[in-house]
């Protein structure tokens, strides 16, 4: 498997992906945070992308994973994303990706370390609580 998850208590995740890796993958990573119980909660979501050798980059596929983007994010308005990527073709993507405006205000950094991402979410203000939305 070409991504690895970790979730760290008490609100994040860490997503890894190494080697080869195609959308479907990028998908799949996406939907496993998204179905996990502990998204409620998730504060922050970090994206390392360092140990990539080649990266499917296709624009109606980050169009897709951008627009899945939507529903999670009004459920869970506080997320902050970074992304940690210094390839040029990686770097393209997520500049498409934010340009595509799915993911409106929230915040979404892109570094070349972990450390400073890490110092940029801790760096944020805290969101305020947003009560759930319930669909009727």
């Amino acid at each position: 498997m070409p991504y690895t998850l970790h979730w760290e208590a008490p609100d994040g995740v860490l997503r890894r992906y190494t080697g080869r890796v195609t959308a479907d993958e990028r998908r799949e990573s996406f939907e496993r945070i998204c179905a996990d119980p502990r998204f409620d909660r998730l504060r922050y979501a970090i994206t390392d992308y360092l140990g990539v050798t080649d990266y499917e980059v296709r624009a109606e596929s980050t169009e897709e994973i951008a627009a899945l983007h939507v529903a999670p994010l009004l459920t869970n308005p506080g997320i902050r994303i970074a992304a940690v990527a210094t390839q040029p073709a990686v770097l393209a993507a997520i500049a498409h990706f934010k340009a595509l405006g799915f993911i409106g205000d929230q915040p979404y950094g892109v570094f070349d370390t972990e450390a400073q991402a890490r110092q940029w979410i801790a760096d944020l203000p805290r969101p305020l609580a947003v009560p759930r939305r319930h669909l009727l």
